[in-house]
């Protein structure tokens, strides 16, 4: 089975402690073939004035790294060098110069922030379970029409990671007409859709319902990402991930090297 992770971070990231060597290393002991270095870049949060305190990626030291760690890895693992966006209407500019100044083989767009919120903290779902999630979704729905170059929809379902409710995953049947204005826009427009392993309660996100609802739309496109910041979680739930993937009818895994959706067949 080629083992691909498209999702990961290292100390280049604000929240991740660990050299991107080590990650690199602990990859290629899980026997993986492929992972993808896509540190936040966090544009959302450079302009939302609560969060003005967090530390943004250093970018230059960033691609040197990884394009030197690309090299000297080339012929034993092949190192995608990227960038998870975090998504905010404001900054896509700033994400597109970004892009365009910088050479990338893979760029994950993904939604941390709602209503100017973290939806990370607690604070986020004092207003309940319905109006946090819909709010949480119509930013991804935004998201989807983003203007600056991506591949992948990053984790949907990133907002049920620390809620407060019993049964927390975030579920087609709560919201399918939205999801499916989610889900068409990623297909129409010729995007991934991340299984994310670190679920919510359930082993991956997005869940079975939503995953199933994507392939009846004709949705082909699926890039594993354990996003990991510590290598504890790489590769995490990647073969629960395989298994109910191939379950749904899903016959391939993509990932990514100079933007272009490389299949692996699922075993």
């Amino acid at each position: 089975m080629y083992i691909a992770d498209g999702h990961t971070h290292c100390d280049h990231s604000h929240d991740s402690f660990v050299p991107a060597r080590e990650m690199i290393e602990n990859a290629l002991a899980q026997g993986a073939s492929y992972m993808a270095m896509t540190d936040h870049c966090d544009k959302d949060y450079a302009l939302i004035p609560a969060f003005a305190d967090v530390p943004q990626i250093d970018l230059e030291r960033h691609f040197a790294e990884s394009r030197a760690l690309k090299a000297e890895y080339a012929g034993r693992l092949d190192i995608a060098v990227g960038l998870e966006c975090g998504y905010y209407a404001p900054a896509d500019k700033l994400y597109a110069d970004i892009l365009q100044k910088y050479k990338t083989d893979v760029v994950i767009n993904s939604v941390h922030v709602a209503h100017e919120e973290d939806c990370y903290y607690p604070e986020y779902f004092t207003r309940g379970r319905r109006e946090a999630y819909g709010i949480y979704l119509q930013a991804v729905a935004d998201s989807v029409k983003a203007e600056f170059p991506y591949d992948v929809i990053g984790h949907i379902g990133y907002v049920a990671r620390k809620a407060p409710f019993p049964d927390r995953a975030l579920r087609y049947a709560e919201f399918p007409d939205l999801l499916d204005e989610i889900l068409r826009g990623i297909i129409e427009r010729g995007k991934a859709l991340e299984v994310n392993g670190r679920g919510t309660g359930i082993p991956y996100i997005p869940e079975d319902g939503i995953l199933r609802r994507y392939r009846e739309l004709g949705g082909e496109l699926i890039a594993y990402g354990s996003d990991a910041h510590y290598p504890q979680l790489q590769l995490i739930h990647f073969k629960e991930v395989c298994a109910g993937l191939k379950a749904l009818g899903f016959k391939y895994l993509f990932h990514y090297l100079e933007h272009k959706p490389i299949a692996a067949e699922i075993e």
